[in-house]
């Protein structure tokens, strides 16, 4: 009589086995990306905050490790282990962000790290274009400009000349940033956890190493020849006459001027930028593609965060405060600048009208500190040391809803602060 063999389990396999199989479903991804009428035709989303064009899913995504911490002592530990080797640093944490001009941003979590995973290898935000038009032209008669109705923004342009109030489109972003780098995965998808955590955006709980921004064109679609035909110009592709993408927008180059001439951080892709600033905004805005004029006004915003800017100065301190090793910017796959953390931390500020002495002074006992800070983050482990206190911080543009609110300044600084 032949004997039955005994059923295997997941925790009979060799140890080695066993994390490989572990390793594909903790890194599997959490969401699908979503299309255009993905967007129009899945359950309605809501507002991360009230006064922000960012729209999350009303169901947030689960981290897959999450239900295997909750199996059995065996496999709690393998999935512990797994996140803090050297196996994580090969698989980045991902999020999908879809941008649609005069609405704002969609984003969503592809691969969702755990809430107690407060040190990361790497997170990369995985920009997609889409246009309003997109949507209108493919859902059912009738529906057209449904969308637009449902998720208009209220400060999703690029015009700065009311700056900050509202503040331009690529703020949404750093929000995203501060939410995520403040309060983890959860201050990105849950507007309650905003609400309860509203005045805790100026303190970092959570570290990266490597933070990667990547800016996919709008693929061409059948719709997009079919207008191009029934109107005279460029390419769709250009974005001709679209005034909520950068480079065009009403003195978006006076705020945000990005490195100056020569620097190493200064945009790289095929155009180069003082030829578009030359030009009229119809003009300026044919010359760059689409995803390459996004990508390079993120990076120009980062920019003025992470030289002390006015307005952005307290956001530029959680930035160098939390991620360590550098930011990357890539376009259709290709690569545009890095900002290497410790470098741009070794630079002087720039002369601007609000680095008064006192100013500059507090900045320089800050650098000392941080410096010490990233060393501790570095090695795992926490500075026993306050962080310098600020009395001309605030850490995010006031919102057009209420310019007065300073939910996000720093606890000492509501004196004198008029940056």
């Amino acid at each position: 009589m032949s004997e039955v063999a005994s059923p295997v389990s997941l925790t009979t396999l060799s140890t080695e086995l066993r994390h490989k199989v572990l390793a594909s479903v903790i890194w599997t991804s959490t969401a699908t990306l979503y299309n255009h009428l993905d967007l129009f035709f899945q359950a309605p989303r809501v507002r991360l905050r009230d006064d922000w064009d960012i729209w999350v899913p009303t169901t947030p995504p689960q981290p897959p490790a999450l239900s295997l911490l909750l199996t059995c002592r065996i496999l709690r530990y393998d999935v512990q282990y797994l996140l803090n080797s050297s196996t994580a640093q090969s698989h980045p944490y991902e999020i999908d962000i879809v941008f649609i001009a005069k609405c704002g941003l969609f984003p969503t979590w592809v691969c969702c790290p755990l809430p107690s995973q407060i040190n990361l290898d790497t997170l990369q935000a995985s920009f997609r274009i889409m246009d309003v038009e997109d949507i209108d032209d493919e859902v059912p008669a009738g529906r057209q400009g449904e969308f637009l109705s449902r998720y208009h923004g209220v400060s999703s342009d690029f015009d700065a000349d009311n700056y900050p109030n509202p503040p331009p489109g690529s703020w949404n972003f750093y929000r995203l940033l501060a939410s995520f780098l403040a309060l983890g995965p959860r201050g990105l998808t849950s507007p309650a956890y905003q609400r309860e955590n509203r005045g805790c955006l100026s303190r970092s709980r959570y570290s990266l190493q490597h933070l990667i921004i990547s800016v996919t064109s709008k693929e061409e679609t059948e719709m997009d020849d079919e207008r191009q035909e029934r109107a005279s110009g460029p390419r769709r592709f250009l974005l001709d006459h679209n005034s909520d993408l950068p480079y065009g927008a009403s003195r978006e180059d006076e705020v945000f001027p990005g490195p100056p001439d020569n620097s190493p951080y200064t945009w790289t892709g095929p155009t180069k930028l003082e030829t578009v600033r030359g030009m009229y905004g119809h003009a300026g805005r044919l010359t760059l593609g689409h995803a390459d004029r996004y990508g390079l006004y993120l990076a120009n915003t980062l920019w003025a965060l992470l030289d002390f800017k006015w307005l952005s100065r307290g956001f530029g301190l959680m930035v160098y405060e939390s991620i360590l090793d550098d930011i990357t910017f890539y376009v259709d796959g290709k690569p545009r600048p890095r900002f290497g953390m410790d470098d741009l931390l070794s630079l002087e500020p720039l002369k601007h009208r609000t680095l008064t002495p006192e100013v500059a002074a507090a900045l320089q006992v800050w650098k000392e500190w941080v410096m010490k800070w990233r060393s501790k983050l570095r090695e795992r482990s926490m500075l026993d040391e306050p962080r310098p206190s600020f009395a001309f911080v605030r850490y995010l543009p006031a919102s057009m809803a209420d310019p007065n609110e300073y939910p996000e300044s720093d606890s000492d600084s509501m004196s004198g602060s008029d940056v």
